[in-house]
C-alpha cells in the first residue's frame, strides 16, 4: 500500500489519496531496478528532462515535466540492464479523472491538442462540452497529456487497471 503523499501542490489542490507507483523510464519495470547502481547516466541522458529519482535514488518519470519521445538515450545510457527494448516501452495507460473541467460543463481540449498518438477523441454531448474518451489501443503511454492538463485530471494507470 502506497502512502499518502502531502507534499504542499497536492495538499493545497486537495489530493490526499494514496500516491501512485512511481512510473519508471521507458523499457524498464521494477524487478529491472535491482540491477540499477543509482549511477543517474539515465537521467543525465534524457533530452526531455523528465527523468528524475526517486527518494531511493532509483528513476522515475516525471510527466509534469514533459513527454517521453521513446528516443531510446536512457537505454543507451545504461551500463546495467535496467532496460529492456525488446518489452513495451510503457507498462500503463492513462485515466481522464472526474476533475476534468469538461465535466463541469467547461470546454477543454488540452489533453487532446497534446496527444502525439491521436489517443485522446471527444464525444459530443447535447447541451454540454464535449467529453474526453481515451482509445487504449492508442495510447502509447508518453504522457503528454498529464502535464498539459490545467486541473491535473490525467493520471497514469496500469494496463491491467480497469480505466473506467
Amino acid at each position: 500500500m502506497h502512502g499518502v503523499d502531502l507534499d504542499r501542490r497536492n495538499f493545497l489542490r486537495g489530493r490526499l489519496t494514496p500516491s501512485a507507483p512511481a512510473v519508471r523510464p521507458p523499457w524498464s519495470r521494477e524487478a529491472s531496478l535491482d540491477t540499477c547502481t543509482t549511477c543517474g547516466a539515465c537521467i543525465a541522458a534524457c533530452p526531455q528532462h523528465i527523468l528524475i529519482t526517486d527518494p531511493d535514488g532509483l528513476p522515475e518519470v516525471d510527466f509534469a515535466a514533459g513527454e517521453c519521445t521513446f528516443c531510446g538515450l536512457c537505454a543507451e545510457a545504461c551500463a546495467e540492464t535496467v532496460f529492456d527494448r525488446t518489452l513495451p516501452a510503457f507498462p500503463h495507460t492513462i485515466r481522464i479523472e472526474a476533475s476534468c473541467l469538461t465535466a463541469g460543463g467547461v470546454v477543454c481540449r488540452t489533453c487532446g491538442d497534446a496527444c502525439p498518438e491521436e489517443a485522446i477523441r471527444f464525444q459530443l454531448r447535447l447541451g454540454a462540452p464535449a467529453f474526453p474518451v481515451l482509445d487504449t489501443g492508442r495510447c502509447s503511454g508518453c504522457g503528454a497529456c498529464v502535464g498539459q492538463c490545467p486541473t491535473g485530471a490525467i493520471s497514469v494507470r496500469p494496463l491491467e487497471a480497469p480505466n473506467a
